[in-house]
C-alpha cells in the first residue's frame, strides 16, 4: 500500500474517533456544512427554534452563485477555492446607492444576447428567479416600476461609468439602474486575480434559460465529510411546536410517524434519515407574489433550527409555491439522492404546507482520496446522451455539482464527487445513471 493510502486511512480513523467523542455532545444539535476554510461550531438548541438559525439572513441564502466576466470576445466562468468570490462581490454592491431606475425593457433574443456577451461585463447568476425584496443590499426601497419583476442576473458592466442591469432570461427584459455612488474594487479584483481560476464558458439557451457550458475539460474539487445524524425529536418541538408529550407516534412500515390532533404529522424514513413534515390544516390556496413565497419559503426553512451557513436558494415553482434549497460548496450544489444539504419547501395551497430534508448533516471535513475530478466539456456529454437515444427535449437543462457516496474505509465518512446533472423528467439526475438505464 502507499504511504499517502496509509496516511489517508489513519487521518480517517482519528476523524471518526474524534467524531464518536462528540457524538454525545452533538446528538440533540442540528449541523451543518461547513467550507474547509470555517472553524467547526456547535451550539445548544433548546428553543424551539434555534437562535443559530436565525443569523442567517435572507440576503445570505438569496444571491447569486455564480460570476462570469466577458473579455476579448470569450466568456469566463470565475472560482476560487481560497476566496469567496461571492461574498467579496457583495461588499462592493452593498457600497451601492441607486439614484434612479430605468424602465423594464423587453430586448429582442438578439440584442439580449449581445448584452450578455458584452465585453467587460460581469454576470452575477442566480439558479432561479428572485425578486426586489431578496434584492435589498442593491435596491433598498424598490419603486414601483420593480413591482411584480423578476431577475435571475445582475450584470455590472465594468467600464470607465460602470453601468449594472438587471436581467431576466425568460422574458429577455433588463431593467439598467443609474448609481449615485457606489466601489467596484473587489470585482475588478476577483477578474484579474492569479488566485481565480478562469475557465472558459459559452451560455447557451436551454428551457429559456441560458446556461453555462464549459468550452473544455475543467477540474473540480472533490471533498469528504464526516456524516452526523440528529435525533428526530428535535424536530418534532421544533416543527410541530408542541413538547414530545402532547405528539404522538407510530411506525408504519420503514417510516417512523408523529402526528398530533391539528394536522401536523412528521414522518421519518428509518433506513435513510429523510424527514417529512406537513400541516394539512393550511391547505387554501394562496394567490401569493414571489417576493412573497421566496420570504415566506425562508421562514419555514429556519424554523428547522438547522445552522444554514452554506444554504443557498435554489429552484422555485410558482404554480405549485414549491421553494428548494441546497447547500453549495465553492459554488457547486449537492444534488445527493438522499437529500444532504436541501430543503424542499412547500407553502400552503392544495395539499397543505411541507418541508423535507434529511436528518443527516455534513460536518468536519476530512482528507479525500482525490484532489480533484476532470470532467469533459459539457456539449460532450450533451451528445452522449443523445448519442445513446435520450431526446434531447427531454434534457431541460444541464450543470454540474456532487454526488455522495460512503466512502470505503468508513461509513461514517462521506465523500462528495463532481459531476454532471442534467434535469431530465422534472428531476436532477446524475447524467451516468440515465446513460445506464437507471433513470426512466
Amino acid at each position: 500500500m502507499k504511504i499517502k493510502d496509509n496516511v489517508l486511512h489513519y487521518a480517517l480513523g482519528i476523524a471518526v474517533v474524534l467524531s464518536v467523542c462528540l457524538t454525545a455532545v452533538l446528538w440533540v444539535n442540528p449541523t451543518y456544512l461547513q467550507n474547509n476554510n470555517k472553524n467547526s461550531q456547535s451550539t445548544e438548541k433548546k428553543n424551539a427554534v434555534s437562535e443559530d438559525a436565525s443569523k442567517t439572513s435572507m440576503e445570505d441564502v438569496y444571491q447569486p452563485t455564480s460570476i462570469i466576466y466577458n473579455k476579448n470576445g470569450q466568456s469566463f466562468r470565475q472560482s476560487s477555492s481560497k476566496i469567496d468570490l461571492i461574498e467579496s462581490a457583495r461588499q462592493d454592491v452593498k457600497t451601492w446607492d441607486v439614484e434612479s431606475i430605468g424602465s423594464v425593457k423587453k430586448l429582442s433574443a438578439k440584442r439580449y444576447e449581445n448584452l450578455l456577451k458584452r465585453d467587460r461585463m460581469v454576470l452575477m447568476g442566480f439558479p432561479d428567479d428572485v425578486a426586489p425584496t431578496q434584492l435589498k443590499e442593491l435596491v433598498k426601497n424598490p419603486p414601483k416600476i420593480l413591482r411584480g419583476k423578476k431577475f435571475d442576473r445582475i450584470g455590472i458592466e465594468l467600464s470607465k461609468r460602470p453601468r449594472i442591469y438587471l436581467l431576466n432570461d425568460r422574458n429577455y427584459q433588463a431593467t439598467r439602474l443609474v448609481l449615485k455612488k457606489g466601489k467596484y474594487h473587489n470585482l475588478q479584483k476577483i477578474v484579474s486575480s492569479n488566485q481565480v481560476e478562469q475557465t472558459p464558458v459559452q451560455l447557451k439557451r436551454m428551457n429559456s434559460k441560458y446556461v453555462s457550458f464549459y468550452s473544455s475539460k475543467v477540474r473540480v474539487q472533490q471533498y469528504s465529510y464526516l456524516a452526523n445524524k440528529d435525533n428526530a425529536s428535535t424536530f418534532v418541538t421544533r416543527l410541530m411546536g408542541a413538547s414530545n408529550a402532547s405528539v404522538n407516534s407510530r411506525r408504519e412500515d420503514q417510516e417512523t410517524v408523529y402526528f398530533d390532533n391539528s394536522g401536523q404529522r412528521i414522518a421519518v424514513k428509518n433506513d435513510t434519515g429523510d424527514i417529512n413534515y406537513s400541516n394539512y390544516s393550511r391547505d387554501s390556496a394562496k394567490d401569493t407574489s414571489v417576493s412573497q413565497d421566496l420570504s415566506q419559503g425562508f421562514k419555514k426553512m429556519q424554523d428547522t433550527g438547522r445552522l444554514l451557513d452554506d444554504v443557498r436558494y435554489d429552484e422555485y415553482n410558482h404554480n405549485d409555491h414549491q421553494l428548494t434549497y441546497r447547500t453549495y460548496i465553492n459554488a457547486f450544489p449537492i444534488l445527493a439522492d438522499n437529500n444532504y444539504g436541501t430543503y424542499h419547501v412547500k407553502l400552503a395551497g392544495t395539499g397543505g404546507e411541507r418541508i423535507g430534508f434529511s436528518l443527516y448533516s455534513l460536518q468536519i471535513p476530512v482528507p479525500a482520496e482525490k484532489d480533484s475530478v476532470e470532467l469533459p466539456p459539457t456539449q460532450d456529454i450533451i451528445n452522449k446522451l443523445v448519442q445513446s437515444g435520450i431526446s434531447k427535449q427531454k434534457i431541460k437543462s444541464i450543470r454540474i455539482g456532487y454526488r455522495s457516496e460512503v466512502n470505503g474505509s468508513s461509513k461514517q465518512v462521506i465523500d462528495l464527487i463532481p459531476t454532471y446533472f442534467v434535469q431530465y423528467n422534472g428531476s436532477w439526475v446524475d447524467y451516468q445513471s440515465v446513460l445506464d438505464g437507471k433513470v426512466s
